[in-house]
C-alpha cells in the first residue's frame, strides 16, 4: 500500500479534496430512519459545506426533520466521510449574494436560475475521516466533536 499517512497529510488531503471536488453523496435519513442517498453539488467554504436540492426533496425533508448528514468524496481505496449538522438552510431567491455567488462559482451552475424551489443548506462538518484502503482504517479520524486532530 505505501507509507501511511499521519493525521496531518490526511487533514491536507482532505481540505484540497474538499476544495476541488464539487460532487459529493449526500446520505440522509427521514424520521423512521429509512436512508437516503443522492449526488449533489457542494461548495466548502473553509468552514462549512453548502449543498442545494429541492425544497420539497427527500434530502430536503430528512435534513430538516433530523439535522444530519454524511458526506462521502472520492473512491472506495481512497475516502473521505463527512458527518454534518444542518446550519441554516435558506431558499435562494432569498440568499445573499456572497452565499449563492459563491456557490454557482464554486460548483459551475446557479440553482437560482434553474427555479426557486431549490434550497442552500450549509453543513457544519463534525467529524472527518479519511482513509486509503484496510491499511489506513487506524487513525482515520482527522475531525472529532467540530475540533481539527492537527
Amino acid at each position: 500500500m505505501g507509507d501511511l499517512r499521519g493525521v496531518e497529510q490526511r487533514k491536507a488531503d482532505v481540505l484540497t479534496a474538499m476544495d476541488n471536488n464539487h460532487d459529493v453523496w449526500l446520505a440522509t435519513a427521514d424520521a423512521s430512519g429509512r436512508p437516503h442517498l443522492i449526488a449533489v453539488s457542494s461548495w466548502w467554504d473553509g468552514s462549512r459545506v453548502t449543498i442545494a436540492t429541492t425544497g420539497g426533496s427527500r434530502s430536503a425533508r430528512g435534513l430538516v426533520s433530523i439535522g444530519l448528514a454524511r458526506l462521502a468524496i472520492g473512491s472506495p481505496d481512497d475516502v473521505i466521510t463527512v458527518d454534518a449538522t444542518v446550519e441554516d438552510r435558506v431558499g435562494v431567491s432569498q440568499a445573499d449574494s456572497l452565499l449563492a455567488d459563491g456557490f454557482a462559482r464554486a460548483v459551475g451552475w446557479d440553482p437560482r436560475q434553474i427555479g426557486e424551489d431549490w434550497v442552500f443548506f450549509r453543513l457544519r462538518p463534525v467529524r472527518v475521516q479519511a482513509y486509503r484502503g484496510y491499511d489506513e482504517l487506524e487513525g482515520r479520524d482527522v475531525m472529532r466533536n467540530g475540533e481539527w486532530l492537527a
